[in-house]
């Protein structure tokens, strides 16, 4: 018998929208740095110096292959962030590939703290951080409106602080 799931996936709210170009920034970037690093042999190679024609290939065949795996997923990753707050507890789900839904009971949130990096900024986003008091638990709530952020904060705070008494 499968156990029934007590909301739909549905009922998640998702991540902005915008914060496909935050995950598309920083994945022009990194990947755009390791591809310069892999370009290093044939670079070498063109300009005399005794390297492997294969070192000078397949390293930056290599990358660009999975640059381009990585960029067909990245939409994917974006829209299965989301969150659901319940009555007693708070659920964030993330993950393509490998799914991941983490419960967590308001009583037992430590602390609750939204942050937000240079590119995250610049599209009005912010991550929210939620820790808790048990050993390793902290959940992410990545892509929210810099507003919606803060109100979430304090929902959260109002919760764990009501679960407590």
């Amino acid at each position: 018998m499968t156990p029934t799931i007590p909301w739909s996936p549905n009922s998640f709210t998702p991540a902005d929208p915008a914060y496909f170009k935050v995950k598309l920034t920083t994945w022009a970037v990194a990947w755009g740095l390791v591809l310069l690093a892999s370009l290093v042999p044939g670079v070498l190679l063109a300009t005399g110096v005794k390297v492997a024609l294969w070192l000078a290939i397949i390293p930056a065949a290599l990358v660009l292959v999975i640059a381009l795996l990585v960029l067909r997923i990245l939409r994917r990753q974006v829209q299965a962030l989301g969150y659901l707050e319940r009555e007693e507890d708070f659920v964030v789900r993330s993950g393509v590939m490998w799914r991941k839904q983490l419960v967590i009971p308001y009583g037992r949130m430590q602390y609750v703290e939204v942050n937000s990096g240079p590119v995250e900024r610049r599209y009005g986003l912010c991550q929210l951080t939620l820790n808790t008091a048990g050993a390793g638990a902290t959940a992410h709530v990545y892509g929210l409106p810099e507003a919606q952020g803060q109100a979430l904060r304090e929902r959260l705070v109002a919760a764990g602080e009501e679960k407590m008494l």
